[in-house]
């Protein structure tokens, strides 16, 4: 869904600067409206999925071109004919039909590769809570402010049979440059082979991760990754620190969980990079309650520790690390494969 709400933010940016050059005689202007419709969008879109690159430039780009049309908007409003637009707004267009078009073409080759939940006999649920970690967390009320977002990865049921018996449960908790968004290829696979999984995003006040407003659900993942870019060796240097914080995870995750499963289900615990040793240490303090664990990131055909399945859910992040688009989803099915080994033989004493 973010893919085609980018590629509507550019095609509604495109037609509103390309509206200029085709005002041959004297009207109201009615395609002006789209300058605010747009750049309200765009401001949606990061609202519902964050802050990246495209969503960036689709703001920046938005508020310009309503910027730009301002007076015409006006004229519109006050029910002015139009017979002509003046060379310096025409060139200004010019520029913004540009950049409009490189951002939708780049937008569509670097666009995820997306798995269909129907096709592959998956379902996808997000639950909504509300709470923090000191007081624990509660279904969100409609009008509430959630805190944590619960996704669950389990085998459809087919129409007209009774429901699909899952063969275990995983817990999955992601690295901080990575929400579940970008695991989602491998959680969904999970899900193809007859597990139910349960990944989580936190955004509470009482756990923070950089004690800045980048702290914020919007803006985390794209703030950590560029924190990791610019120094890495300080990045990793915070290992002890979050792995204190990703055992806060643990514990509340597990706590959600039991309520659906009972507290005697055992589970899989998986991560990725910088939980390793949070997992570790939470496996040796709750040995009744796991089945097994895994660290993604000590997968040799994963490329990308950390980051999550990037070739498919970021292919332009991806290019840092010289990887492509892959549509064959070859990263995702190689972690999926060790998944399943550790799920055959691996026990934690």
């Amino acid at each position: 869904m973010k893919f085609y709400g980018e590629l509507l933010v550019f095609l509604l940016l495109l037609i509103t600067n390309l509206r200029v050059f085709f005002v041959s005689h004297v009207r109201r202007d009615p395609l002006v409206a789209l300058a605010p419709i747009t750049f309200l969008l765009t401001i949606l879109q990061i609202f519902s999925w964050g802050i990246d690159v495209f969503t960036t430039l689709g703001l920046i780009i938005g508020l310009l071109v309503f910027l730009s049309n301002f007076h015409a908007l006006f004229r519109y409003a006050e029910r002015l004919y139009i017979d002509h637009y003046s060379p310096l707004m025409k060139t200004w267009a010019v520029f913004t039909v540009m950049l409009s078009t490189l951002c939708l073409v780049a937008t569509f080759i670097f666009r995820p590769v997306e798995l269909n939940n129907q096709k592959i006999g998956v379902e996808e649920k997000l639950h909504r809570y509300e709470g923090n970690f000191r007081s624990g967390f509660t279904p969100a009320r409609f009008f509430s402010k959630a805190k944590a977002f619960l996704y669950e990865y389990s085998p459809a049921t087919p129409l007209g049979k009774e429901k699909v018996q899952p063969k275990d449960l995983i817990i999955f908790i992601s690295d901080k440059r990575g929400d579940t968004s970008s695991y989602r290829p491998y959680l969904q696979l999970l899900a193809k082979e007859g597990y139910t999984v349960y990944s989580a995003d936190f955004y509470t006040d009482d756990l923070r991760w950089i004690h800045t407003f980048e702290d914020s659900k919007y803006i985390r993942r794209i703030a950590s990754v560029y924190r990791c870019m610019q120094d890495p060796q300080w990045y990793m240097s915070q290992r002890e620190f979050y792995t204190y914080n990703i055992m806060q995870e643990c514990r509340a995750l597990l706590t959600i969980v039991d309520e659906n499963y009972g507290s005697d289900k055992k589970f899989y615990l998986i991560t990725d990079e910088m939980g390793e040793t949070a997992i570790n240490d939470f496996c040796k303090k709750n040995p009744e309650r796991i089945k097994g664990k895994l660290a993604i990131n000590t997968i040799s055909d994963y490329k990308t520790p950390g980051y999550g399945c990037i070739e498919q859910t970021d292919p332009l992040l991806s290019l840092v690390f010289n990887l492509k688009r892959d549509k064959s989803l070859k990263g995702p099915k190689a972690l999926v494969e060790s998944t399943l080994a550790i799920t055959k033989s691996q026990s934690v004493e």
